[in-house]
Parts: structure tokens; sequence; C-alpha cells
């Protein structure tokens, strides 16, 4: 068993990396604890989001705080703390803070070693 503490770990800056445009942290909680499961929460800043991605297994995100949107197959749907999303395999979608005026922060469970590919980046 592991009990990972809120200070535990580092809050890593993902600005700038493939998948987000904004400014973008993550504090990964599973890694190094779990081979089945990758969890991590990831903190939007007003506006950032993630570019159009997909995931080789079921994405879950649970909101913890603010107001965020998500979006696939040409809709989007605003959502806020308590709620739960789930992103079947190899579904085209995006998620953030968006145009809400407000950061959001998830928690994302995914599948270990699960190819994510982003929309426009070489494969």
């Amino acid at each position: 068993m592991h009990v990972v503490r809120s200070t535990d770990g580092d809050t890593t800056d993902r600005t700038g990396s493939a998948i987000f445009d904004g400014t973008v942290h993550g504090h990964a909680l599973s890694e190094g604890r779990s081979e089945q499961i990758n969890a991590a929460i990831v903190h939007f800043s007003p506006g950032a989001k993630t570019r159009m991605h997909r995931h080789a297994s079921d994405q879950l995100l649970y909101i913890v705080a603010g107001i965020g949107k998500v979006g696939a197959n040409g809709e989007e749907h605003t959502v806020g703390a308590g709620d739960f999303v789930v992103i079947p395999a190899g579904e085209d979608h995006w998620h953030g803070a968006g145009d809400t005026g407000s950061p959001m922060s998830h928690l994302t469970i995914t599948l270990p070693g699960g190819e994510t590919i982003v929309e426009g980046q070489p494969q």
C-alpha cells in the first residue's frame, strides 16, 4: 500500500508540451507506485486546454476544482468540481479550462503504456 500525501512528489510545468495550449501544471500521483494505473492531477490556468488528442485506453477525468470544458465529436460540455467524465479509448477529444475565465483542475486516470496521439503531431 502507498499513501501519497499532497506534498509528495513534484508539480511540473507542462506548458509548451505537444499536448497543451496555455499554462498547465501536472502532479503525478501513481508514478512508481502502480503498474496498472496512471493517475495525475492536472492544473489548467484560465484559457489553457489540451489540443485534440486520443488515448489507447479509456481516460477518466474527475474535476476537483474550478470550471472547465471537455469536447468531442463536435460537442462541448462545461464541467465543474464533482463532475466525472469518461472518454472511450480512441475518441478524439480535448479538455481544460478553455474559455470559461476560470482555472480548472482535474484528476486524470489512464492505463500505463497507453499511447496518446495528438492531432497534427508526428506519430
